[in-house]
Order: structure tokens, then C-alpha cells, then sequence
């Protein structure tokens, strides 16, 4: 079943825009994110790459998951203004939760688990090629939230594309 939108938004340019744009965010700011894993698997078999590759993750962040997550909202919120959308639409309520869960996530715990993995690294290369139990404890800790943010987006995504009645 379609989501109750007036025909005007659906060819009007500007909705078109922010559409593009809110999809591409999210292409943006969480695509990578989901390699993130990946990247962390390496580091037990090239203990001295694992501080660049945190570099790498922390780079992401900041010029694609951050800036997208920005866009992400701003575009989100002028298509709830320029849509004519029921106020019962479940998945818009949806979609705020999941950014701002994904806002507080990323601020308060990955970009500082990030850091502090990556000093962790580099305090154990300086003596000796093994990464401690400390960093092993750090790097599980973000795989598994890094998880449930997966899933966060995941969800959202089922939820801006299906449009499922709650």
C-alpha cells in the first residue's frame, strides 16, 4: 500500500532533490559503516596495520558518517515538511528514533571507543608486534554495538521502504 502523498510532492523538483539527497546520505553515512567489522578482523592477523586502519575508520566518520548523518536529517525533516504525509505515518517516527539513536551512538560511544582502541594499539606495538587482552576487550565491545547500530539502520531502511502498518 502506498503512503498517503499528494501528487505535487511527488513531481514537485525540490522534494525530488531531497529525496536524492536523503537516500544518498544514507548510502553515505552508513555504508561503510558496515565494513567496519571487517577492518576490525584484520588486526589480530597485522597487529602493526591496526592503528592505521582505526585512522581509516576515524577518517570515515568524520568526512562521511557525521557530515551524512547531517544530511540525513536535514533532508529527512524537508520531506516531512514538504510531503503530505498522515500524522500517524509509523515509519517517519521510526526513522527520527533510528538518527538519533544512531547521533547518540556515534558521539558518545563509537568515536570514543574508536580512540581509545587505536591508542590502546599503538601503546601495545611500541612494546612488542600483539595487541592486548585490553584492546581485544575494546574491539569486541564496538563489534557488538557496532552490531545493533547495523541493525538500527536496517530496520529504518525496512521501515522508510515497506512503510509497514504498526
Amino acid at each position: 500500500m502506498f503512503a498517503a502523498m499528494s501528487l505535487a510532492s511527488i513531481v514537485d523538483p525540490g522534494y525530488k532533490f531531497a529525496l536524492f539527497l536523503h537516500i544518498l546520505a544514507v548510502v553515505l553515512a552508513f555504508g561503510p559503516t558496515f565494513g567496519y567489522a571487517l577492518f576490525f578482523s584484520v588486526a589480530p592477523q597485522h597487529p602493526g596495520a591496526t592503528p592505521a586502519i582505526l585512522a581509516g575508520v576515524q577518517k570515515c566518520d568524520r568526512y562521511l558518517v557525521n557530515p551524512g548523518m547531517i544530511v540525513l536529517l536535514l533532508a529527512g525533516i524537508y520531506l516531512l515538511v514538504d510531503g503530505d504525509w498522515k500524522t500517524s505515518e509509523a515509519f517517519i517516527s521510526v526513522g527520527f528514533v533510528a538518527i538519533f539513536a544512531l547521533f547518540g551512538l556515534q558521539h558518545a560511544f563509537f568515536g570514543p571507543q574508536t580512540a581509545r582502541a587505536k591508542a590502546l594499539a599503538e601503546r601495545d606495538l611500541k612494546s612488542g608486534d600483539t595487541l592486548s587482552e585490553e584492546f581485544t576487550a575494546v574491539s569486541e565491545r564496538v563489534g557488538k554495538v557496532g552490531g545493533l547500530a547495523g541493525l538500527i539502520v536496517v530496520v529504518a531502511i525496512f521501515f522508510m521502504t515497506y512503510k509497514p502498518f504498526l
